[in-house]
C-alpha cells in the first residue's frame, strides 16, 4: 500500500486517511516535495513512534520520492519527516495505525516448570536422553540445555 505525503514549507502533511496495519511490510511513502528539495536527490525519512511505553525512531536512506515504511508492531501511531543535509521538515505527517493479531504478548510463553516435568517424563518413557541419563541423575547444566531444547521445541 502506498502512502502519499507532501512537503511544502518544512511542513509534511499525509494525503488522505491512511492506517497502517501494525505487522506488515508491504507499506511505501510517496512524498511530494516542494522546490527547496530540488537540489536533494538522496533524503532520509525518519519514523517515530512509541512502544513498549519508550519513543523510538527509524531512519530510511533513499533515493527519488518513495521510501519503503519499516515494519511496525505494537504502535498506534508514527510520525514521518524527511531531512537531507541541513533541510528537514519542521512539522511531522501523523498516520494512524492499527494493532495485528501479530502485536501483543508473544505467541508461546514459556513452558511452566509442570509442563517441563511432564514433557521430561514423556522423554525418559519413550527412551529418550532423560532414560539414558535417568531423570533424577541429570546434572543442573543438563537441565539448562535440556530446557533451552524443550522450550525451543515447544515454541517452534
Amino acid at each position: 500500500m502506498n502512502i502519499n505525503i507532501t512537503i511544502a514549507d518544512k511542513v509534511a502533511a499525509v494525503q488522505g486517511a491512511p492506517c497502517i496495519i501494525c505487522g506488515n511490510s508491504d507499506y511505501s511513502v510517496s512524498f511530494t516535495f516542494d522546490a527547496e528539495w530540488d537540489d536533494y536527490e538522496i533524503k532520509t525519512a525518519r519514523f517515530v513512534y512509541a512502544s513498549a511505553g519508550k519513543m523510538h525512531s527509524t531512519d530510511v536512506v533513499f533515493e527519488g520520492d518513495t521510501v519503503t515504511a519499516p515494519v511496525l508492531s505494537g504502535v498506534s501511531e508514527v510520525f514521518v519527516g524527511v531531512y537531507a543535509g541541513n533541510l528537514h521538515t519542521t512539522t511531522p505527517a501523523r498516520i494512524p495505525c492499527k494493532q495485528s493479531i501479530l502485536c501483543g504478548d508473544p505467541v508461546h510463553a514459556e513452558p511452566t516448570p509442570d509442563v517441563y516435568n511432564q514433557l521430561m517424563e514423556l522423554l525418559a518413557s519413550k527412551g529418550g536422553t532423560a532414560a539414558v541419563a535417568g531423570c533424577a541423575a541429570v546434572t543442573p547444566a543438563e537441565e539448562t540445555i535440556i530446557t533451552k531444547a524443550v522450550y525451543k521445541e515447544v515454541t517452534d
